[in-house]
C-alpha cells in the first residue's frame, strides 16, 4: 500500500485546515496517510512514505522561521525519488495584486526548491491559499480546491 506524509506547520489553523483537507482527499483513493505538524513527526520516518507534502504560512514572502529550521533538517535524510507537494497560506494585500515578485516568491515556492535540492520528483506544482486578515478565515472554497487537490495527488499515486 502507497503512503503519503502531510506535514505543516500552523499559526492560526488555517495551514492545518488546508493540510487535512488535502490529506482528505489522498485519502480517499486508498492510500495510508499521516497528517501532522512539523513538531509531531520523527525525521527518520519521513523516508518511509511514497509521498512527502509540506505546507507552512507565508511570512515575508517565506517559509516561517519554524519550517525553515524544519526544512534544514531535512537535508540529513535520504528523500531521492520520493515524491513531493508543496503548499503554503498566505494574505493577499494590495502590494501582492500589483507585485509579480511577490505573487512568485512564497513559502511554498521555498518548499518546492528545496524539494528539487533534494532530488524529490514534484507530483503537482505547489499551491497556495489566501487567508483574509491576520488570523482567517481562508478564502471560500479553499477546502474543497485542497480536498481536489488530494484527490488529483492520490490518484497520480495510484496509477
Amino acid at each position: 500500500m502507497k503512503r503519503a506524509l502531510v506535514l505543516y506547520h500552523s499559526l492560526f489553523g488555517n495551514t492545518k485546515t488546508v493540510a487535512m483537507s488535502l490529506a482528505r482527499g489522498i485519502e480517499e483513493l486508498g492510500i495510508e496517510v499521516d497528517c501532522m505538524s512539523i513538531g509531531e513527526v520523527d525525521i527518520n520516518e519521513i523516508p518511509k512514505h511514497d509521498l512527502i507534502a509540506i505546507g507552512s504560512p507565508t511570512h515575508m514572502i517565506r517559509p516561517s522561521k519554524e519550517m525553515k529550521e524544519f526544512l534544514n533538517q531535512l537535508r540529513n535524510i535520504e528523500l531521492r525519488g520520493l515524491f513531493g507537494f508543496s503548499f503554503d497560506t498566505r494574505n493577499e494585500s494590495r502590494m501582492n495584486k500589483r507585485s509579480l515578485l511577490v505573487l512568485e516568491n512564497s513559502a511554498a515556492r521555498s518548499i518546492e526548491g528545496m524539494m528539487k535540492r533534494l532530488k524529490m520528483k514534484i507530483i503537482k506544482p505547489r499551491v497556495s491559499s489566501i487567508v483574509h486578515g491576520r488570523e482567517g478565515p481562508l478564502d471560500i472554497g479553499a477546502e474543497e480546491k485542497f480536498h481536489q487537490i488530494g484527490r488529483e495527488i492520490g490518484t497520480i499515486l495510484t496509477n
